[in-house]
This record gives structure tokens, C-alpha cells and sequence, in this order.
């Protein structure tokens, strides 16, 4: 929709108007580019070093549990004999106790019957 009464004219380029380069853009052009790769270097670089960074953190994590876990199997292997013993040795002394508390008064040491 147009509005009324205003018209809006709009002139032609002129064609003799040229536009020139400066004579030192390609040298900045290069400069540009070297800094961009620079720029795109260093991070490329810092990528690869939080790469190995953290393949090398997880690598020592997953590592770390292996060789905890082995070992606390090692020792609770090696200590599950002396576990065993232990406990087999204080069922046979609570034994003997219940035993020895059985007996009938006639069995026991004449100077435990003297009330």
C-alpha cells in the first residue's frame, strides 16, 4: 500500500565512481591471516592438551579403581584365614566355658561346692 502524495526518487549510481584498494591491503590481509592462524593454532593446541589432559585423568582414575579393588581382594583373601581362626577359636573357648558351667556339682573342685 502506498501512501498518497509522496513519491520517493532515488538517483542512479554514477558508473565513472570507482572503488580502489589501498595498495598495502594485501600485506594486511596477510597479517590477518597469519594472526587468525596463529590464533587457530593455539587453540587447536589447547584442545589437544585438555584432551590428553583428561584421557590421561581418566585413564589414572579407571587404573586407580582396578588396582584398589585388586587390592582390597588381596587383603581380605589374606585375612580371611586369620578371620576364620579367630572366630573358630572363640566358639571352642565359649564351648569349653558352657562345659565347664554344666557339670554336675559332684565333678567340680571341692573348693567351689563350699557355699
Amino acid at each position: 500500500m502506498r501512501k498518497s502524495g509522496k513519491t520517493i526518487r532515488l538517483n542512479p549510481v554514477d558508473d565513472d565512481h570507482q572503488v580502489h584498494d589501498h595498495p598495502a591491503r594485501a600485506g594486511l590481509e596477510a597479517i590477518m591471516d597469519q594472526k587468525l592462524f596463529a590464533q587457530r593454532i593455539k587453540s587447536e593446541r589447547a584442545s589437544a592438551y585438555w584432551f590428553a589432559a583428561s584421557l590421561w585423568g581418566v585413564t589414572g582414575l579407571v587404573l586407580g579403581g582396578i588396582l584398589g579393588a585388586y587390592m582390597m581382594f588381596v587383603a581380605m583373601d589374606s585375612s580371611l584365614p586369620l578371620a576364620s581362626e579367630a572366630v573358630s577359636r572363640g566358639m571352642a573357648v565359649e564351648q569349653a566355658r558352657q562345659r565347664v558351667d554344666e557339670r554336675e556339682p559332684a565333678l567340680r573342685d571341692p573348693a567351689e561346692q563350699q557355699p
